[in-house]
């Protein structure tokens, strides 16, 4: 359990408190214990790759957060584990919004792989017919520099490229994949139906990928699959416990009732304006909820326990309840 759910507290960046998941901590004990070993990448490829890769992760779970604040969401929690992390995000109950949150680590590691892979293309003179553009197709150690420039700069480019494929490959929930195209259905359909759906190809997808790490003997492989099944259950418990009127996904059977009469439609203008006074409503109503939990602390632990996102959470309230006074009082 303590694979699954443990976590050491590292630092606070931005606002942010940053921890390291168990299973990212003992990757890198692993890879370092075992570096000389047969099958080992060498002293110094462990200690490159496990710098970078931390460095990366971190960078990739900050484009979330970044993410979510410009949409006008919350951030103040970072869980690093193996193949990116999990950022804890609160951006508004909205699916581009969710979704622009979730596109932006995979783009940081994106943006890090076309930099990294253009300097790797000017130092080799413009000569991209030696250069393993597949390096896990390839293997790692069919190409690895002798000069030490290049040689920082391939691994930097082999790591952001080995977080961005895992994590649109594994298309399901909760990874990036499996997010961004919940987040796309949930235009669609909902969002508590594409939660439902997510969740039972999340737990479909790492059932397979536990399979695969045990027919291997990879434990890292075998505690994503766990860590992946284990939240896409608590996901489906909450889904079941909430029902789908919690997130506005309510359904009207009023019209199996009704006379089968011709209706006329409504214009496109009033069905923006239902969808956005819904939308508004779910928001000051999941600000409330915040609110309350944060008002709750200061009351427990006093105004010094609140971290900086609950701090310019309360002052996002307070200028909203200005604003409603105000244009009521007029």
């Amino acid at each position: 359990m303590w694979l699954l759910t443990g976590s050491v507290p590292l630092f606070t960046l931005f606002g942010i408190r940053v921890r390291m998941h168990a299973s990212l901590l003992l990757l890198i004990t692993l890879t370092l214990i075992f570096s000389e070993t047969r099958g080992g990448l060498g002293a110094r490829n462990a200690a490159t790759s496990m710098s970078i890769l931390f460095i990366s992760v971190l960078l990739h779970e900050l484009g979330h957060c970044f993410g979510a604040r410009w949409v006008g969401g919350e951030a103040d929690d970072i869980l690093l584990w193996p193949l990116g992390g999990l950022a804890m995000t609160h951006p508004p109950h909205r699916p581009w919004a969710s979704f622009f949150t979730t596109a932006m680590g995979p783009a940081v590691n994106l943006g890090i792989c076309l930099v990294a892979g253009a300097l790797l293309l000017l130092m080799s003179n413009n000569s991209a017919s030696g250069f393993p553009w597949f390096p896990f197709r390839d293997g790692i150690k069919s190409y690895i520099p002798t000069d030490n420039l290049t040689y920082y700069i391939w691994w930097i480019f082999l790591v952001n490229y080995a977080l961005l494929t895992f994590n649109l490959l594994l298309a399901f929930y909760p990874f990036d994949g499996g997010r961004m195209i919940q987040e796309l259905l949930w235009v669609w359909i909902g969002y508590y139906r594409s939660m439902q759906i997510a969740t039972v190809i999340g737990m479909v997808g790492a059932v397979i990928v536990a399979a695969v790490g045990l027919i291997n003997w990879s434990w890292l492989l075998f505690s994503i699959g766990g860590l992946g099944f284990y939240t896409c259950w608590r996901q489906r418990q909450q889904l079941r416990e909430l029902g789908p009127e919690e997130f506005g996904d309510q359904i009207d059977y009023s019209a199996a009732y009704e006379p089968q009469t011709p209706r006329r439609r409504r214009s496109r203008s009033s069905q923006r304006a239902i969808k956005k006074a819904r939308r508004l409503a779910m928001e000051n109503r999941l600000e409330q909820e915040r609110i309350d939990q944060i008002l709750a602390k200061v009351s427990a632990q006093g105004m010094a326990s609140l971290t900086w996102s609950e701090r310019r959470a309360l002052r996002k309230a307070t200028e909203h309840r200005r604003k409603r006074d105000l244009e009521l009082s007029q």
